[in-house]
């Protein structure tokens, strides 16, 4: 393995354990039709787990609704606060720059309320 590739592959490795609440990733995972699908995860679980992460998933398809929240990854993206998956660590394929928590509070604050109704908290 090249040193290049060594550098990336610990890249990675530091990104996904310390992927947490807030963070958005692309990843690879399995939708309810048991379909893969490679699109951007928003992180929602922060519970020290070592090997599995709760995500609510993203598309840019048109919103189906009162559950998709509108934020600007590369391009208009939804969280669909109502899809919500636990995936291995090991799915996360790299790490999206986009600080929601930081950079858009109120937008933060209207994903997780949406999460917490679609969990009925």
């Amino acid at each position: 393995m090249s040193s290049e590739n060594y550098l990336k592959e610990t890249k990675l490795k530091q990104e996904r354990e310390g992927a947490k609440h807030g963070d958005f990733f692309f990843a690879e995972y399995y939708n309810n039709s048991g379909q893969s699908k490679r699109a951007p995860v928003f992180i929602i679980g922060n519970d020290g787990d070592k090997k599995d992460v709760i995500i609510c998933t993203c598309t840019s398809q048109a919103s189906r609704g009162d559950w998709d929240k509108l934020v600007q990854l590369r391009k208009p993206t939804y969280i669909r606060t109502n899809k919500i998956y636990t995936i291995r660590r090991e799915q996360l394929l790299f790490r999206i720059n986009y600080d929601l928590v930081n950079r858009l509070p109120n937008k933060y604050k209207e994903v997780m309320d949406s999460i917490r109704k679609a969990l009925n908290l």
